[in-house]
């Protein structure tokens, strides 16, 4: 039985000397936090996230993106 995936990606607002470091994300699922990180782009913070959970243990995924500068999807 899956639950919900939520992963929420942040594009940081302070200046940033290493790009690695520009978007922040979490990843939930159902409310049970599974891990953090930094990306250098959203889709690399999705990725990554993606790899903390089995497919077969999701049954929706939401993305709450907060990004200003990369229109992302």
């Amino acid at each position: 039985m899956g639950g919900i995936f939520k992963v929420r990606i942040t594009e940081s607002a302070g200046e940033i000397h290493d790009l690695r470091y520009r978007f922040i994300w979490s990843a939930w699922l159902d409310g049970t936090l599974l891990g953090k990180g930094h990306a250098f782009n959203p889709d690399e913070a999705l990725s990554q996230a993606q790899e903390l959970v089995d497919p077969e243990d999701i049954d929706d995924l939401e993305i709450d993106y907060r990004g200003r500068s990369v229109q992302w999807p």
